[in-house]
């Protein structure tokens, strides 16, 4: 695969593309904007999983969670969002899931709960209501969450003679 100014050669990137089954929009067509939407469609259908549980804005002053399947510590969950949430104003809201499958969400004078969840995102909201900045923290949350009965055994190191548990090291 020769390279052209960091990306792939055309020819390499069509293949690339019919590789995976998306097919570009074709030239002076007047079906333009339906071949467009096909292709799209195309390319988020397989990063849909990765779109789970992301915080986002339906307008400048609410947030939502998306919905659909995603693993929690070992099982297959479906999450099916609510409706938008307007967070307080001239502050931080911390957003996260539940582990009975719901969102929560506070002000950064509270904190994150005690108990189990996942963080989802932090929102900064100005005095006018407007968010002004989401910051996804689902990258650093589900790491987290693999079921570890399932891992323990894997952690043993090549000697055998240190585990590691819920974070600690633990000499046998």
């Amino acid at each position: 695969m020769s390279m052209t100014g960091g990306y792939p050669a055309e020819a390499d990137i069509d293949q690339f593309l019919s590789d995976r089954g998306i097919e570009l929009v074709t030239e002076n067509n007047s079906n333009f904007i339906e071949e467009f939407k096909q292709m799209l469609f195309a390319i988020l259908n397989r990063l849909d999983f990765a779109g789970v549980l992301a915080v986002y804005c339906p307008s400048t002053t609410t947030f939502n969670v998306a919905g659909g399947e995603y693993l929690y510590r070992g099982e297959v969950k479906t999450f099916a969002p609510g409706a938008a949430v307007n967070p307080t104003d001239n502050d931080t809201t911390y957003v996260w899931l539940t582990a009975a499958n719901a969102i929560g969400s506070g002000i950064d004078g509270s904190g994150w709960p005690n108990s189990e969840h996942i963080k989802l995102a932090e929102i900064d909201v100005d005095s006018d209501g407007v968010i002004t900045d989401v910051r996804d923290l689902r990258g650093r949350a589900f790491l987290s969450y693999a079921p570890v009965d399932s891992i323990l055994d894997d952690i043993v190191t090549w000697d055998g003679d240190v585990v590691c548990f819920e974070g600690d090291v633990i000499y046998i």
